[in-house]
């Protein structure tokens, strides 16, 4: 496993003075990175090669509070390319002393940039399964759809300039702050305990987002949304991105 401490700085603090979502999925992104760029390259490199990463799907747990500011912690990661076109990736973000406060599980495809196409990245990144590999489970839970006829919400949202990629579409840490701001809850009161997300295309600047957001059945004090994203640009399309999140309680 890869492992990287970081400390919570100012910047990455919320209101509550705890790492934010947002940075959290950043640095595992980054933590990623840096795991493979002995074996396959800088993101500059692999983009000079006509390569590049597309994450399919992410699963996201929040165990316990996240760190608070100046509080270190570290994150760990590990992949598995025994899936075909399909890498896995799985994240442990720990406390020094080893207390778990997330998870995440992704995959990822890496496309060839001059087809289009889906590429094995076993074949065109004959070094990736030399370090900081194992076996990951590649099974990830469904995300929810709600009845057509459902109670839904719909957001408009715009798209930031700085939510934008090195590949020039929306990159994936900001879909997750859309659906943080646009859910109809306090987000004083309440916190994010558990994400799925599943990603069928990419959007890029211009487009014309839409959050389509209904209730799913309520357990205890915990709520649950269902999330489609849609682009008012593209009429007719099917969902670009499909999320769902539990919230609970705000722990101190």
């Amino acid at each position: 496993m890869y492992l990287r401490e970081l400390t919570v700085l100012p910047s990455d603090a919320s209101c509550r003075g705890r790492l934010k979502l947002h940075s959290l999925l950043d640095y595992l992104q980054d933590t990623a990175s840096l795991a493979v760029r002995e074996l396959e390259g800088t993101s500059s490199e692999l983009l000079a090669r006509g390569y590049a990463w597309v994450l399919l799907r992410y699963q996201v747990e929040v165990l316990a509070p996240l760190p608070a500011l100046d509080e270190r912690f570290v994150v760990g990661t590990f992949h598995d390319v025994e899936h075909g076109y399909n890498t896995l990736r799985v994240f442990n973000v720990d406390r020094p002393d080893g207390t778990p406060l997330a998870w995440a599980k992704t995959s990822w495809l890496l496309l060839d940039l001059a087809s289009g196409r889906p590429v094995r990245p076993k074949a065109h990144l004959p070094r990736i399964d030399e370090r900081y590999t194992g076996p990951i489970d590649p099974d990830f839970p469904d995300v929810p759809t709600p009845e057509p006829d459902a109670p839904c919400t719909e957001v408009p949202w715009p798209i930031r300039f700085h939510d934008l990629d090195v590949n020039a579409h929306v990159n994936n840490a900001a879909y997750f702050e859309w659906i943080f701001e646009a859910t109809p809850i306090d987000p004083m009161e309440f916190e994010p305990r558990g994400i799925s997300a599943s990603f069928r295309s990419g959007i890029r600047w211009g487009g014309r987002p839409r959050i389509h957001i209904a209730s799913l059945p309520e357990r205890g004090r915990a709520r649950s949304f269902a999330y489609r994203i849609t682009d008012d640009g593209r009429p007719g399309e099917k969902p670009m991105t499909l999320f769902s999140c539990s919230w609970e309680p705000c722990r101190s």
